[in-house]
């Protein structure tokens, strides 16, 4: 049995009726395999696209880096908008053969075909009004078709012969047959066919939709992905293949054009900049012409080296002159003279270094005579004389030398003077002829970029190579993206299944029923379940189901000798006459002494099902018309008997209440082994109340697939209300192949007995 709020007792609905959940997951399949069959499968293709930089293109080259003219937004968003840009689409439209429809009419949906068509529709379009029209086709004889069209809500029905054309509605129709596909399928021609035509915008917004897709891999990488989804596979490759093809001629041809307008700039910019250059050449010529330019550079570093030579010459006469006026300076100091140090060598005059050199040696000779003579002497003396006419010519020598040193200062000077004269020019004609360069050199630069542009931009408009290049181009899809069979399948079994369990918890808790013993066993229940009965088919014995119920019975209540058990159920026909009768001949059977009891005097069957003779009953004995004794009659079974419900007029439910009833059971008690009370229901009559109060045992038979929630409280009630004991339901009418009335059904038994050394267990007490 169930426990209640465990995990059995919530899944128990879908247990118990899992035919619910099987019959809504049988739907599901079943709608799931027409929706697969009705719905047309669309087929996508993948091309994948390498968008190159802008900036540099395939090689490289600076030409497309250096003009902001072939500078474009190196954004791959920006390639992905061109991508589905309506001009692209169509170009790539006008590369296929897509402007006819053909269409195989079937049972239950229309198909769309390529290539397959017995015909083959061109048409010319003679109204720009013109959008869409469908056409029925049907070949009548030999050369003849016929068309069926809607014009405007009237239906239009033109004859028209193979190859020549029809004009009508704007649009002029012509049809050959496809001998290919007559050469295999010949029988297609009488077959009806319907095609479609389209206008370049009518097209474009149909195909247009969401079905086409551009996606970039990522922001950071120069990779897009192309998509599109169409009934017919070999469409969508192709499809997405011409705009593929159409997205790299388009790149050529805008690079050609942009190669083309450069060149003309280039041109235009060449002349102009030309004549600057010109002019700017002969502006430097000119200005050195002018200025007597040879090379101002060289000439700089002449004058330089000149001035710096005179500037030596300069410090050399000023330190003479310095050597003049210290031995100048010194002759007047000094009676004495004596010249030494090479300081005095430095005085560059050939009469002053002679005056010098005689005065030294005359002073050394002096030296040598004062050793050996006094200064008094003569020959001292005339040293002396000597020394002093050398000293008054060095001093005029001296003076003669300053002369001629400072006069050649002076000229020195001047000409350090004119040398530094000569750097006042210098920077102003250098800074102008730098700029005459300067300008010069920046036209020829700009010019000789410009030629070398040129040249690159006539290069690139030969090349008819794309930046962009098609990575994986689309093949034609095997396996359709949707519907998805795996999907659509799992969805509706998902569906199927959640609706099943949904509606057996709903026909559970909505109607409840008692078709199990798991049923009567609720939460808020307190009788408990002592048996069950299975449905019989006819002349099928009972004796296996009531056994199990009497064996369980006397376990409930082993040490009791004699007992009294009343049968009841709450309304009529739950089968508590049968169930009564039926226990009473199974005790019978099991040696047990047995009376019967009908008290269901309103609708009385006993005593027809016994065959007991009529006469008194429990009526009489009630209203003391006989004994108990006189009520009680034997049966055709051994060990059975019966007391009917008699056949008195006076009702006899006001005395059932009184003591009678106690001494009634206690006299039977005292002579049956069992006592087995048939009541009427207690929902609409009190009789049985008093037997169930005095009784041993309480059977509240419930048939199968009966009102649960009505049942349960009114059994509850009555237990409650009149504080009964031993009160036990038994389920009559169970339809379960295993009924858990102790014994293993037929089939079953015959499955198990086939198996070799398979031991045979059967529990009498599994509910």
């Amino acid at each position: 049995m169930r426990t209640p709020g465990s995990l059995e007792s919530m899944l128990y609905p879908i247990r118990k009726r899992w035919y619910i959940i099987v019959i809504c997951v049988l739907l599901a399949g079943i709608a799931a395999t027409r929706y697969l069959y009705m719905a047309t499968p669309h087929y996508q293709a993948t091309a994948t696209l390498r968008i190159e930089d802008a900036q540099d293109g395939m090689a490289g080259s600076n030409l497309y880096r250096d003009f902001d003219v072939f500078k474009a937004n190196a954004k791959i968003q920006t390639e992905v908008e061109v991508l589905k840009s309506r001009s692209l689409f169509e170009k790539a439209l006008d590369q296929l053969d897509f402007y006819v429809e053909y269409y195989r009419p079937g049972e239950l949906k229309k198909e769309e075909v390529y290539h397959e068509a017995p015909v083959k529709v061109d048409f010319t379009i003679t109204d720009s009004k013109f959008r869409t029209l469908t056409c029925d086709f049907r070949h009548t004889s030999g050369n003849k078709y016929s068309l069926t069209y809607d014009a405007a809500g009237t239906l239009v029905q033109k004859e028209g012969e193979f190859g020549k054309p029809l004009c009508d509605r704007g649009v002029c129709i012509t049809i050959r047959r496809d001998e290919e596909i007559m050469k295999y399928h010949a029988g297609r021609m009488g077959e009806p066919w319907t095609f479609t035509l389209y206008s370049r915008e009518a097209l474009t917004a149909k195909l247009m939709n969401t079905q086409y897709l551009v996606k970039a891999v990522d922001k950071d990488v120069n990779i897009v992905k192309l998509y599109y989804t169409h009934p017919v596979p070999e469409k969508a490759s192709l499809l997405v293949n011409a705009i593929a093809e159409a997205y790299i001629n388009q790149g050529i041809e805008d690079k050609k054009t942009l190669a083309g307008s450069t060149v003309d700039f280039i041109n235009q910019q060449i002349a102009i900049v030309g004549r600057e250059l010109e002019a700017a050449r002969d502006a430097i010529k000119s200005y050195r012409i002018k200025n007597e330019i040879v090379n101002i550079p060289q000439e700089t570093e002449a004058t330089y080296k000149t001035l710096g030579e005179l500037e030596i010459q300069r410090v050399d006469l000023n330190m003479q002159l310095s050597v003049l006026e210290n031995m100048s300076d010194y002759l007047r100091r000094n009676k004495e003279i004596k010249f030494s140090g090479p300081e005095y060598g430095t005085v560059i005059d050939q009469l002053f270094s002679e005056s010098v050199s005689r005065l030294n040696a005359k002073m050394r000779e002096r030296d040598d005579l004062l050793r050996k003579f006094t200064a008094e002497n003569d020959r001292v003396k005339n040293v002396d004389a000597e020394i002093a006419q050398q000293k008054a010519y060095l001093v005029e020598s001296i003076n003669n030398t300053r002369r001629k040193l400072l006069f050649k200062q002076d000229e020195l000077y001047l000409a350090i003077d004119e040398q530094k004269a000569s750097f006042k020019g210098l920077p102003e004609k250098e800074s102008t002829l730098q700029e005459l360069n300067r300008n010069y050199f920046l036209f020829e630069k700009v010019y000789n970029f410009l030629i070398e542009k040129r040249t690159e931009a006539i290069i690139t408009r030969q090349v008819n190579v794309s930046f962009n290049r098609v990575l994986e181009s689309a093949t034609v899809p095997t396996e359709p993206v949707a519907p998805r069979r795996d999907v659509i399948w799992g969805v509706a079994l998902l569906l199927g299944l959640i609706s099943g369990v949904m509606l057996a918890y709903f026909r559970h808790f909505s109607k409840p029923s008692v078709s199990t013993p798991e049923d009567l066993n609720t939460e808020t229940s307190g009788i408990p379940v002592i048996g069950q009965v299975q449905q019989f088919r006819k002349n099928e014995t009972a004796y296996k189901a009531f056994t199990a119920l009497s064996t369980r019975i006397f376990m409930n209540n082993p040490d009791q000798r004699s007992m009294v058990i009343t049968v009841t159920s709450t309304r009529k026909g739950e089968g508590k006459s049968f169930v009564s009768a039926q226990l009473a001949r199974t005790l019978a059977a099991q040696d047990k002494k047995v009376i019967l009891l009908d008290l269901n005097t309103y609708s009385p069957r006993l005593g027809e099902w016994f065959d007991a003779r009529t006469g008194n009953g429990i009526k009489e004995v009630y209203t003391h018309q006989c004994s108990l004794q006189d009520a009680i009659q034997l049966t055709s079974i051994p060990n059975l008997d019966v007391i009917t419900a008699g056949e008195a007029e006076q009702p006899v439910g006001h005395l059932v209440a009184t003591h009678r009833t106690r001494e009634i059971i206690e006299e039977l008690r005292g002579q049956y082994d069992a006592v087995i009370i048939d009541t009427p229901e207690v929902g609409e009559h009190i009789e049985a109340i008093p037997y169930m109060k005095w009784s041993d045992l309480n059977l509240y038979v419930v048939r199968a697939e009966s009102g649960r929630d009505e049942l349960v409280a009114n059994a509850e009630m009555v237990k409650e209300e009149y504080r009964l004991q031993e009160v036990y339901y038994v389920l009559n009418g169970m339809k379960e192949r295993r009924n858990h009335t102790g014994y293993i059904a037929p089939a079953r038994n015959k499955k198990l007995s086939n198996k070799k050394n398979t031991p045979r267990l059967t529990n009498l007490f599994m509910w």
